[in-house]
């Protein structure tokens, strides 16, 4: 008997990266993305300094892709993301920032705001704060000078100083739910997003380590497309792999690793370099050495004018990865055959196999 029980991921980062990836995921799968709570530019910024609130950004762009793809949503998802130009006080918010902190402070937290909103907005997902805890992200650079928090990380224009690591100026506690998800879950998956600001920030709250040693799921790390100048300068994509490892306390954490194959088009490779960001090399043999399992090497590429990973090419495959089982997640595989005709051979073999 098939009772149609989507597969559980969970999906740990931050940004503008996660929120791709739960665009298409969202459609068959039980998603709960996992947001850093380290933002301190910006609208986020604002709010977090002057009203002393977790910052609401990165939430907000996870709750944006997980509202359902209907005319009535669209018009949410406008609201949401909506910018204020003008105004004494509200001009570089957008509403949506503005609407969480709302919440937030009418629900008496962020935990409770997030998820009244994810309820008023029939969001197809959850979406939780890796900490309750209010904590800057701090950088040390090869220099030994320290830049605190998050947009001084990220914003920086001296590239020549390297990250030597990173650090909180507090310590934080996993939002228990969090690790709930992770050890309840299909698949736990890593990024992409900004390496040192996004997604190892994460792993310096305590209790999400452990979680992740615990959890029977398998983990999949998908390695972003290009470099960034202020944090990963030069890096292969074994470079981020080491890098997630090491904030793992050196140990192999990562069962897969998604790895880009496809050349960036040339158009728009130089419209990035002039940013000082250049294509992820895929040096899969240096990566392989570093995973559990294997190297899932794909062509990714999506976006005409901003760089995006594929988020159905994403979906498949983490899809294909999970630890399903054949009637539980039926629908899993119906979308496997029948919406993702790009789907390569390799993938279709691995979940038909897994469903036996």
């Amino acid at each position: 008997m098939t009772h149609n029980i989507k597969p559980k991921i969970v999906i740990i980062g931050g940004g503008s990266g996660v929120s791709t990836v739960l665009s298409e995921l969202k459609k068959v799968a039980d998603v709960t993305a996992v947001v850093s709570m380290m933002d301190s530019g910006g609208s986020s910024g604002r709010l977090r300094n002057e009203h002393g609130i977790l910052p609401p950004g990165d939430v907000l762009k996870c709750i944006s892709e997980l509202l359902p793809d209907d005319e009535y949503s669209q018009k949410w998802r406008d609201l949401l993301n909506y910018r204020f130009h003008k105004g004494e006080g509200l001009k570089g918010h957008s509403l949506g920032n503005l609407l969480l902190a709302s919440a937030y402070d009418w629900e008496g937290g962020a935990s409770f705001g997030i998820e009244a909103i994810s309820q008023l907005l029939k969001l197809q997902g959850r979406v939780l704060p890796v900490t309750l805890n209010d904590a800057n992200l701090i950088a040390k650079l090869n220099d030994g000078s320290d830049l605190i928090g998050e947009s001084l990380i990220d914003l920086r224009s001296n590239f020549e100083l390297a990250i030597e690591y990173i650090y909180l100026s507090r310590r934080a506690q996993v939002y228990k739910p969090v690790a709930q998800a992770i050890l309840e879950a299909d698949h736990v998956v890593i990024g992409p997003g900004s390496l040192f600001t996004s997604i190892l920030p994460n792993f310096l709250v305590e209790g999400l380590p452990e979680a992740l040693r615990q959890t029977t799921a398998p983990k999949t790390y998908i390695v972003n497309l290009v470099t960034d100048p202020s944090e990963t300068n030069g890096y292969k994509a074994s470079d981020f792999i080491k890098k997630i490892e090491e904030y793992y306390c050196d140990e192999t954490l990562i069962d897969y690793a998604v790895v880009n194959v496809e050349p960036i088009d040339e158009r728009l490779s130089r419209l990035y370099a002039k940013e000082y960001k250049f294509p992820v090399e895929p040096d899969l043999e240096a990566c392989q050495k570093l995973v559990a399992k294997k190297i899932i090497s794909a062509n990714l590429v999506k976006g005409k004018t901003i760089l995006r990973h594929d988020s159905q090419r994403l979906a498949e495959i983490l899809l294909a990865y999970s630890k399903p089982t054949a009637e539980e997640h039926a629908d899993v595989k119906s979308y496997l055959q029948i919406e993702s005709s790009a789907l390569s051979s390799e993938l279709g073999n691995r979940y038909a196999q897994a469903c036996v």
